[in-house]
């Protein structure tokens, strides 16, 4: 008999799907592990508050343009009335703050704690921030039942201060397919890249160093992007007219991710700068986004810290420079500028291990494993009992009219466009409740909610207050009340598409 779905919040402060490495995390998550799966991520204009993503719920929470820390504590705010809010076996946080929350609730309400060690503060925000992250690390580290980190170094790292059989190694993984694309077209002036944050620990100011020197000796153009901050954005364009840089280096915001394997692609040279600061020494995170740089056939410079040695080795998969030291990076960019079987034979290597060790199909098998060791019994169901809905063997129907195929077969529920009514059915009720919405997953009566409606969004659409995130109807059959998104409406081009297939996300990019 297959044992039930596991009911599992996760958790990211990032817009999803987006360039950054938390939306390839989560939707593997939605791909990978058996259960029904809440998300609950960062809203931006461009995204819906409410979204459907195979078959997990996507809650988004507003931030506005408030400062990091209040945005924080909106974030958390929301989560921690969410875990009040509906019942969870399995609560899965992707950073520090809002484990915070999950930590404070895990004994009372009784689910087991995922951390996953994804989150870091930015060093240029200041002594405040870096403490208030460590204490709320070192807390969640205390509270989790499985800790998270995506390579070996960090793992040693936490195993000396914690017991090892709780400290667990996920790697990142990337779409090699997705990122598999032909030699960029040759032009007069080769072009480097940098895709990521421009947060201090990127250490953007080595690499400015090491253009200007490469200028020197030969023409080149620059690429950095992905920062979605414009505050940030327009310090590191300071920092280029400062290093007198205006007419070789570029300066752009975050890309749509669609776009991501076009843009590595056109770049003659890919560069994944990192400081010595704690996150990539002591705490052993990963650069990104080196994968999606090697899945793509580029040449990769790289700084030499703990985590970048699992998947480069100097003059195999890349070259190492040390941090921090800009006049060894640009010698490592005019080497390999200038040496074409160097250039090739580490593009050919650092695609082979890429594909071997660290696709995104490899990330979703270590997922499963995860949770049938977190769950036993969990995710080791038969897939060719759970795959199908119910129905006779070899029959099929034919929906009689439009309403069969709004409503969905056999949920017996009916909603015409504009009711201002409650759809009924099989799994209960969706009640429009002074501007709110009142259902669980399984239609019976949850705890009323703070959603509200947005200023010109129109009636249709509620907004997701960060007091509170509502439980909300959304099981495959059921028809959307008229208080909710009549569909699917992200940033046109958005991975919809690509998070609903069986096969390999979209992994992002970007650190945070």
């Amino acid at each position: 008999m297959d044992s039930p779905r596991i009911r599992i919040l996760v958790t990211a402060f990032a817009a999803v799907p987006g360039s950054s490495p938390h939306g390839a995390a989560l939707l593997a998550m939605t791909a990978a592990v058996r259960g029904e799966l809440d998300l609950v991520t960062i809203k931006t204009e461009a995204l819906s508050h409410v979204e459907k993503i195979g078959d997990a719920r996507m809650f988004r929470v507003p931030v506005g343009d408030a400062g990091p820390l209040e945005q924080r504590i909106m974030f958390d705010r929301a989560i921690a009335r969410q875990l009040e809010a509906e019942r969870y076996d399995v609560v899965h946080v992707r950073g520090p703050f809002e484990g915070l929350a999950a930590a404070a609730r895990k004994a009372a309400l009784g689910f087991q704690l995922v951390y996953e060690v994804a989150t870091f503060p930015d060093e240029a925000l200041g002594a405040e921030v870096e403490t208030r992250w460590a204490e709320a690390h070192a807390r969640c580290v205390e509270q989790a039942d499985l800790i998270l980190v995506p390579t070996e170094a960090a793992r040693r790292a936490l195993s000396d201060l914690e017991r090892p059989e709780r400290i667990v190694v996920l790697h990142p993984g990337v779409d090699v397919g997705s990122f598999d694309w032909k030699p960029p077209p040759r032009t007069s002036t080769p072009r480097l890249l940098y895709l990521g944050s421009f947060s201090a620990d990127r250490d953007l100011g080595t690499l400015l160093g090491a253009i200007k020197r490469v200028s020197q000796t030969r023409e080149v153009r620059a690429l950095l992007a992905g920062e979605t901050d414009a505050s940030r954005r327009e310090r590191l364009r300071t920092m280029v007219h400062s290093f007198e840089l205006e007419d070789i280096v570029e300066v752009r915001g975050e890309p749509h991710p669609r776009a991501l394997p076009k843009i590595i692609a056109g770049a003659d040279l890919c560069i994944a700068p990192a400081s010595e600061g704690p996150r990539f020494e002591s705490l052993g995170d990963l650069p990104q986004p080196l994968l999606e740089y090697l899945a793509c056939h580029r040449p990769v410079i790289a700084a030499g810290v703990p985590g970048v040695s699992e998947v480069m080795r100097d003059e195999h998969e890349g070259l190492l420079y040390p941090p921090g030291d800009e006049g060894a990076l640009a010698d490592a960019i005019l080497q390999l500028l200038r040496d074409t079987q160097l250039r090739d034979r580490t593009v050919d290597a650092g695609y082979r291990r890429v594909r071997e060790l660290f696709s995104s199909g490899a990330r979703r098998r270590r997922i499963a494993e995860i949770y049938e060791r977190l769950v036993p019994g969990s995710q080791g169901v038969d897939p060719w009992e759970e795959s199908f809905e119910n129905e006779h063997t070899g029959s099929s129907a034919l929906a009689e009219s439009l309403s069969d195929l709004m409503n969905g077969p056999g949920t017996g529920e009916h909603l015409v466009p504009g009711d201002t009514g409650k759809a009924t059915g099989r799994h209960g009720s969706i009640d429009d409740v002074d501007g709110g919405l009142r259902t669980d997953r399984h239609g019976s009566e949850g705890h009323g909610s703070d959603l509200h409606e947005p200023e010109g969004h129109g009636s249709d659409l509620h907004a997701i207050d960060t007091g509170m995130l509502g439980p909300l109807e959304t099981q495959p059959g059921t028809t959307l009340a008229p208080s909710m998104p009549a569909k699917i409406d992200t940033d046109p081009g958005a991975l919809v598409a690509e998070a609903t297939r069986p096969g390999d996300t979209n992994p992002g990019t970007a650190a945070t």
